[in-house]
């Protein structure tokens, strides 16, 4: 063999051997919160697996994953069973975005309280340029309320104490579990008082709530079981407020009532 055929071997061999190899060299990506995913671990041809936790009832974006390449841009698709239950959209976009399917739902009750994804990076310099992320997706159970917030629309424009609120009441626990209702926050927590095993809220003693001192009054109710993340709702108790057609056209005056005073004051 002469030199020149040597050499165009030499050249050839190092370029199979150079594109031969998974161009996707890291994963890395960020949860639904916006925290870190744990560092992947690397596995054969670019495989790498990870795993993180979501709280029952997160929704949107779950996670994003994105992959590092030697070369050209990246693209994302799921594996064939590396959607589970189609739990995810089946489009993974161009930023590695994996958000939830319209119509799923993340619920710790439902009995599937994980989901095994797998994730395809392909290089557009070479087809055979891919790397699979694998991704535990692990869902952790959550005290939810029926609403993130509530409008009580109140036709009086006087509640005196012990005066009924309405019920507001956690049905996301199992039949061995037990919820606890407090009221912990907003402005005007301390006008009000619920009943701890059924949440019915009042007005707490020696409160009353007037119109002549506000027409929306605000309170944030906490619903606990033992061992399980506590959630949040709020209240929005609106008093002079019409039910029926009028109520929304009604309350949102009311609202503007009350959020006026403090723009210019």
């Amino acid at each position: 063999m002469d030199l020149k055929m040597f050499t165009a071997c030499l050249i050839m061999t190092v370029f199979l051997i150079k594109h031969s190899d998974a161009a996707i060299t890291q994963w890395q990506g960020t949860q639904a919160d916006g925290t870190a995913i744990p560092a992947f671990t690397a596995g054969a041809d670019s495989d790498q697996t990870t795993a993180i936790e979501l709280a029952e009832g997160t929704t949107g974006t779950l996670f994003t994953l994105t992959a590092t390449a030697d070369a050209g841009t990246v693209t994302y698709t799921f594996e064939g069973s590396g959607n589970p239950g189609s739990i995810a959209d089946s489009t993974i976009s161009s930023a590695g975005v994996v958000s939830l399917a319209s119509g799923q739902s993340l619920d710790y009750e439902s009995g599937t309280t994980s989901y095994i994804f797998k994730i395809i990076a392909t290089s557009s310099s070479a087809a055979t340029d891919t790397g699979t992320a694998t991704l535990t997706l692990s869902i952790t159970d959550r005290t939810l309320w029926t609403q993130t917030s509530y409008v009580a629309c109140l036709s009086g424009t006087s509640m005196a104490a012990g005066a009924s609120i309405g019920t507001y009441a956690s049905t996301d626990a199992t039949s061995t579990q037990t919820v606890a209702f407090t009221v912990t926050g907003g402005a005007d927590q301390a006008k009000f008082a619920i009943d701890s095993s059924t949440g019915a809220l009042t007005v707490a003693a020696s409160n009353t709530l007037e119109t002549t001192t506000k027409y929306v009054y605000i309170v944030e109710l906490t619903a606990t079981i033992t061992g399980v993340l506590a959630e949040v709702t709020t209240v929005y108790v609106a008093l002079a407020c019409s039910s029926g057609a009028g109520q929304i056209t009604a309350l949102l005056g009311v609202l503007l009532m009350s959020v006026l005073p403090s723009l210019f004051c």
